[in-house]
């Protein structure tokens, strides 16, 4: 359905917007732009696939619990933990999008994050780090500054885990990969849309057609308008909002629910990744290729 609905898209284009669309900005799934490429909706005029660079770092987060998961005793303390993938792969998601103007930049900035961790007071590797005082790089701060003096290393990554994961990054920093990266495309506009529809109307329960439209016009306005249009709705109504629902709102808002919020979703991320290990990876990104 998805690939069908996309390639109908390209192919009323002209007739609809007299545009043709020079890029498709894929999660990693090649199916859908294999169906667009195969359909040709532009005659003499080239599709190019693009990266949503979101996607391409949850793909690093991915591969690295992957490894984890077939590598004995990579687990545990000091070793590859779920805190350590987790920083890594925003540390390699941040490298594509701070240098999506070159493929040279973007894997010179991607192994620099790998060196940057495996650096210690007796082997420091921060050539490739950005210098300056402006730079994330805390020891290229500290040289900046002139207080490499004073400069500790926090504990560096092992050398197990470092052999272990050297592949995922070469696989991850190819030239394929990174050329698909150029211009720092991203779908989080459209992944936050829908995460609005689904907030009203679960993929986990069968809605209709009604069900399904009224969700999405109100994520429309949501989405446009914030949550002020949802009180828009209820006055246009004529409904009531009662003290109860209040003290429920005002309460939601307190640093305890907040907290609670976290811990649940800390709870779901782990029950999904048990999941994960029991049935194995059904769908993410880069699945497909």
């Amino acid at each position: 359905m998805e690939v069908d609905g996309v390639i109908e898209m390209f192919q009323r284009s002209v007739n609809l917007h007299n545009v043709k669309y020079a890029n498709y900005i894929g999660d990693g799934d090649s199916k859908t732009f294999k169906g667009i490429t195969d359909s040709q909706p532009y005659e003499d005029f080239i599709v190019n696939k693009k990266e949503c660079i979101d996607h391409v770092q949850k793909r690093m987060g991915t591969r690295l619990r992957a490894v984890k998961k077939k590598t004995k005793g990579l687990g545990g303390k000091g070793k590859l933990t779920g805190r350590l993938i987790d920083e890594l792969s925003i540390y390699y998601g941040l490298a594509i999008r701070r240098n999506s103007d070159s493929v040279d930049k973007m894997r010179s900035a991607i192994w620099a994050t790998l060196d940057h961790k495996l650096s210690t007071n007796e082997n420091p590797k921060h050539d490739r780090c950005p210098i300056g005082k402006d730079s994330w790089c805390s020891w290229q701060k500290a040289s900046a500054t002139n207080n490499l003096g004073s400069y500790e290393h926090k504990p560096a990554m092992s050398v197990d885990v470092y052999e272990a994961i050297k592949p995922v990054y070469e696989e991850l920093s190819n030239d394929n990969l990174l050329t698909r990266c150029i211009g720092g495309y991203t779908q989080n506009r459209n992944e936050s849309f829908y995460s609005t529809v689904w907030a009203l109307a679960p993929k986990s329960i069968s809605s209709s057609k009604i069900i399904l439209d009224i969700a999405t016009n109100i994520a429309v306005c949501v989405y446009n308008n914030g949550f002020a249009s949802i009180l828009h709705m209820i006055l246009t109504m004529g409904m009531k909002i009662d003290a109860h629902r209040m003290k429920l709102a005002e309460r939601s808002r307190s640093r305890s629910a907040k907290e609670a919020r976290s811990s649940l979703k800390t709870i779901r991320k782990t029950a999904q990744d048990q999941n994960i290990n029991e049935e194995g990876q059904l769908y993410g990104a880069g699945i497909a290729e």
